[in-house]
């Protein structure tokens, strides 16, 4: 699920570099006093970074639980800088980070079952 919402974010980060009309704020160039293009490469990164940590989890690595905390963390924040903008869109990524948080948080013993322990 993690590498799988990593390449929706680099997708959705290339759609706000590209795209000037992709996210739509109260202000020409700015959401939340953060620029389009600053947000679409945020997305980029984080995305990528999600894909990496992704693939780590599924190999069972203990240090991918903290890195994903700590993205899921940071692309919810990022996410709610276009809630205004795209709200379905940011929800559902919130969602989504949420439920990631929540699988390698709580039920971690039991995801971990069959990785590469």
């Amino acid at each position: 699920m993690l590498m799988l919402i990593g390449v929706f974010s680099v997708i959705a980060g290339l759609a706000a570099v590209t795209d000037d009309g992709y996210i739509k704020g109260t202000s020409l160039n700015d959401v939340f006093l953060v620029s389009f293009k600053a947000l679409g490469f945020f997305w980029i990164v984080i995305g990528v970074v999600k894909a990496w940590a992704g693939f780590a989890l599924i190999q069972g690595r203990e240090w991918a639980r903290i890195v994903t905390i700590v993205l899921v963390f940071l692309s919810a924040i990022s996410h709610l800088l276009s809630l205004t903008s795209q709200p379905f869109l940011s929800i559902l990524f919130i969602v989504i980070d949420l439920v990631i948080l929540y699988a390698v948080t709580v039920r971690w013993e039991e995801a971990k079952i069959g990785m590469g322990d």
